[in-house]
Order: C-alpha cells, then structure tokens, then sequence
C-alpha cells in the first residue's frame, strides 16, 4: 500500500510538472517577484550588468578603434600630400601671375626704352640741343612719329622750357617737384604722373639731362608719354576679365592700369618699396576674392603687380586638395558605418539572441531548439550547437535528480508513515496498560505521557500526509494540536487557532509541537473558574516565527523544563507576561523562508 501510494504521489508530480511545462516562459516573471533560487544564485554570483564599464568595454567600440587606428596613417598621408599639393598650387600660381605681369609690362618696358632711345637720339641734334630756328619742327616731327608721346620739349640750365613740339602755358619748370629730381641724375629718368599743360593730358615724363664736358649742366630734354596710351595699351594686352595688371612707382603711386578702378581696391597694400614676389589676397567692391603677386620691373624704380581670380587660379586646386582633406574622412565615416551596421547583423545580432536562448534554458524549457541559427554565420551556429548540447545535458541530469528527489520524497514519506504507525502502537498499548489506572497524579501523567506520544504521531502523520516532505503549514499544525490536546484533556478546555498558512521547516515541526503541548498542559484553572480558554496565534514576519498563548488561564512563575528545552532547541526564547486578567505568553523564533510549492515548481527545470 505504501509503495502504490509512492507511485501514485509521483504521477501527481509528473502531471503538474507537464502542465507547467506548457506555460509560457515568461510566466515566472509575471507571477511575482524572485524566487528562493533566484535569490541563493544572487548571493553566489554578483549580478552583471550589460553597461559598458569602460569607454570601450564594447565590441562595436573596440572594431571601431582598430578601424580608426588601421585608417589613421593612410588619412595622414593624404592629409600631408594635400598639403604638399596646396604648396605647390601656391608656387606655380606665383610663378604664373609673375610671367604674366612681367609679359604685361614688357610693353611698358618697350615704351620707355624707346622714348629714352628718342631723346638720346635728339640730344646729339645741334639745333634741338640750341633750341635752333629748326627745334620745333624737328621736334615735331618726332612727336607725330610716336604714338604714345604727348610732347617733346627743351629746357634750359635755369629750368626755363626753350623749344617745344606743342605750344604751352607753363614754360618754367624751376619749381616742379620733377625736374629738381630729374637733374639730379645721371643719366634718363622717368617722373611720376604729371598733368601735360599742352595737351590737359596725364603724362609720364621722361628727361633726360645736358651736360658738358666738364659734366655742368646745360638744360635737359624731357619727353612725356601719354598714361592714357599706356593704359589702352595695357588693357588690350590683358583684359580686366582675365586678371589686372598695374604700373607703380617705387613710392606707390600707380602710373599705368588696365582697370583702375579695381586696381586702386586690389592693390593698396601692396609693398612697392621692396617687392617679395609672395603671393597676397584681396578683395574687390562686389567681394570676390584676388590673388596677386609683385615684381620689380628692373628699372626706374618701377613695380608691377598682376592680379587673378582666386577661385580662377585655384579653383581646380582647391578641389583637389579638399578631396585630399575629405577623402580620408568619407572612408572613415563608410567605414564606421559599414562597421556599425556589420558588428550588428553579423554578431551583435546572434548573440543577442544567444542570450535569449540561455535565458529560455534558464527558465528550464530545455526542449526548445534555436532555429533561427541556421541563418547564422558558422562559427555562432556552433556556439549554438553547442548551447544546445549542453540544455540537453542539464535536461537528462535535471531528470535523473527528479527521479532520485522522487525517490528520497517516497522513503521519506515512508518513514514518517512507518513511525506514525509504530506511534501509534505505542499509544494503542499505553492506552491498554493504563485503563486500570485509576485517578489521581499517576493517571495524570500517563495521560500527559500518551498526549505527548499522539503529538508525535501527529507531525509524522502531516508530514506523511503533506504533498512535500520538507514542509508543514503552521495553521494545520496547530489546529491538529488544538483538537487533540482538546480530546484528550480531563479539564474543559477551549483552543482557538488563528495563524497564517504559512510553511515551516521539518525540523521545526517536532519541538514546536512539543513545546506549545507543554505550555498548555502546564495551564491551570483560574480560582473560580470552570474552563480554560486560550487563543493560539502564529505568524512569520522577516523569517522570525512568533507564538503567542493568551488567555484566563493561569500558570507556573516559571515554564516548565521541557517547554524552555525546546524552545531553546527552536533557537528562541518563551516570555510570559499579565495583561490585566489575561495570561500570555510569546515565542519568537528564527524561521527560514520557504517557498510554497507552485512557486518552487515553477523555479525549478520542468524538462520541456
């Protein structure tokens, strides 16, 4: 009967096991919070966190890095060959805007070169030299002969004009800033720009001086050249669309430009007086930007300056180099990307769903297969693989420790059974052997002694009967002692249970009952009274048990030896105390938690 009654406490097991598997494995969270196992794994294992702990505690960060780092001399290189390519952008610009100033004032070159050709030329003439009868018409002769030239004149030792191709007001040239200049050279001059009195014209005026042969000055020759030809000149070479190109002289008066008005913006801070052929920026009326350059024309003093369109002479340049710049960065920012995006489909991806797969084996549904590894890359669908083998490990343990948890529950239950009965027996003869007994001390404590083997009888009977062996319900406990220490007193006694359906340790259960059957047998009626009432309550608040016997009973100063041994064994104390009439006395106790049995399934591997 007892081993039918094992298989048959098995099968019970097996089914409820079987319709816990069904459920859903998110179940367990729903239903509460963590479950004892949960909280002995807890005090095991310090809980990890998925936060990265450190700036690259991180799979996707670390790539990234060897990414950047990988990337990095590459992008330094380009960055240095875009500078080297702007350097030499910028020299050959300057080498351009050079050659093209340089070829823009060689015909201004030409021009003076052959007004100082003319006078030397007219120097040697005896009757321009003497201001003759002939002068003028030879002088104008060779001022129709040349195109750029305004007027050809003759000037005396004391400044004073002696012959002239074209007539003209100002005849004294003592005071012009000009001519004190020019007749301190040796040799021809140009001056700056001068208004032509004879023409209303600006002019540039070259001179060259008269001397003896002890080297005494004799008058001077001064031709002055058209600025306004030079300009056309100028403007017909280089094309104010192309670039501008401008005359100055050495103080930074500009003299010839073939666009003045974007020449005076472009070149006020020119440095004329010593030219250092470096490249300079500037920026018109309308704002676009100028690059231009400076250079020394090799005579006279004069400095032209050319300028061009910025985004004209580097346009192709600037492109270049900032491809050089941008190109380093558009791979590392693909390369981040494609990185970001792969880390994640091709890792991050199978092994956050690794992890939920552990974490549906956690829960104990061994049974389940992750299928969606089969898209996975090889090396995750070994880990899976090997995942799966070890669930199917745990599952085929997990149900060899079933059968043996099983198998211990039934010789458990057994034994309680077994000494149930032989308790039994043992009251049964004890029973027998005090029926002749009769009344007085004696019979009292032979009626004590058989209570007190019934206690026993009783635990190992709801133990026996209770659906896990490791566990009692105090309120079944103490209500099954109530009603036998009620049966079984010759006094009129009266026990009410209120305690909480809460479940005690098995090694708790034999020395409470014992306990609270000596505190009530060491009650006594209170003078007058005819019944004893006592009101048991029991409750487990933070893993402390609390007993409390109250009532109109009276008692002992001091409990009895065996009530304090056991309540010494329970690890407690017993404290009694009067409220006005009402005796009580309290026990408190350590109690462990133990789960209920639901929940303990629930937490346990169902082999699914």
């Amino acid at each position: 009967m007892d081993l039918e009654r094992a298989q048959a406490a098995k099968s019970r097991e097996e089914g409820s096991r079987e319709e816990r598997s069904r459920e859903s494995p998110r179940d367990d969270l729903s239903r509460g919070g963590p479950t004892p196992g949960q909280r002995e794994r807890a005090s095991l294992f310090p809980p990890s966190t998925t936060q990265p702990r450190t700036l690259f505690d991180s799979v996707r960060r670390r790539l990234i890095l060897m990414v950047l780092l990988a990337l990095a001399p590459i992008a330094t290189l380009n960055i240095v060959q875009g500078v080297m390519q702007l350097s030499a952008a910028e020299e050959d610009a300057r080498q351009n805007l050079l050659r093209h100033a340089l070829a823009a004032a060689a015909s201004q070159q030409n021009v003076i070169a052959s007004a100082e050709n003319v006078l030397y030329a007219l120097q040697n003439v005896e009757e321009v030299r003497t201001a003759g009868p002939t002068c003028r018409a030879t002088l104008r002769g060779a001022t129709v002969s040349l195109p750029f030239a305004a007027n050809i004149g003759v000037v005396n030792a004391a400044g004073q004009l002696t012959c002239s191709a074209l007539p003209t007001s100002d005849t004294d040239m003592t005071d012009d800033g000009w001519w004190l200049s020019a007749i301190r050279q040796p040799g021809f001059s140009l001056s700056g720009r001068v208004r032509s009195t004879a023409t209303e014209r600006d002019v540039l005026v070259g001179l060259l001086p008269l001397r003896d042969a002890a080297g005494r000055l004799e008058g001077g020759m001064a031709l002055g050249i058209e600025i306004g030809w030079l300009d056309n000149l100028l403007r017909q070479q280089v094309p104010p669309s192309e670039g501008v190109v401008a005359v100055f002289s050495a103080s930074g008066e500009e003299l010839v430009s073939n666009s003045r008005s974007l020449s005076g913006a472009l070149f006020q801070a020119a440095p004329f007086a010593a030219p250092d052929n470096a490249l300079r920026e500037s920026t018109d009326a309308s704002g676009r930007r100028w690059t231009y350059a400076t250079t020394p024309l090799g005579r006279e003093g004069l400095v032209v300056a050319y300028a061009s369109p910025s985004d004209r002479l580097f346009g192709w340049t600037l492109v270049t180099v900032a491809a050089s710049f941008a190109l380093p960065a558009l791979v590392m920012v693909a390369s981040l990307i494609a990185l970001w995006v792969a880390v994640d489909r091709i890792v991050l991806r199978w092994l956050l769903y690794l992890r939920r797969v552990t974490a549906v084996y956690a829960q104990g549904h061994y049974g389940f297969r992750p299928t969606r590894l089969d898209a996975a890359p090889s090396e995750f669908r070994m880990l899976g693989h090997s995942v799966e083998n070890m669930a199917y490990a745990v599952r085929q343990r997990d149900a060899r420790l079933r059968e043996n948890l099983a198998e211990k529950t039934a010789l458990v239950r057994e034994i309680h059974h077994r000494i149930k009965n032989s308790l039994q027996v043992v009251v049964s003869l004890l029973s027998l052997y005090g029926g002749g007994m009769g009344k007085g001390e004696d019979r009292k404590r032979f009626d004590q002694l058989r209570t007190r083997v019934n206690t026993l009888a009783l635990v190992h009977r709801i133990l026996y009967e209770a659906s896990d062996g490791s566990q009692v319900r105090l309120r079944e406990l103490l209500g099954e002692l109530a009603s036998l220490i009620e049966g079984s007193s010759d006094k009129n006694l009266r026990l009410v249970v209120e305690a909480e359906e809460t479940r005690l340790p098995t090694d708790m259960a034999v020395p409470l009952a014992l306990m609270v059957v000596e505190l009530v047998l060491g009650l006594t009626l209170r003078p007058g009274s005819t019944s004893l009432g006592m009101l048991i309550r029991g409750t487990v608040d933070d893993e402390r048990l609390r007993l409390v016997l109250s009532g109109t009973a009276d008692a002992p100063e001091e409990p009895s030896g065996l009530a304090g041994g056991f309540a010494a064994q329970l690890g407690g104390t017993l404290t009694r105390n009067r409220s006005g009439d009402a005796l009580v006395i309290v026990g408190d106790f350590p109690c462990p938690a133990i789960a209920s049995p639901d929940t303990a399934a629930r937490s346990r591997p169902n082999g699914a």
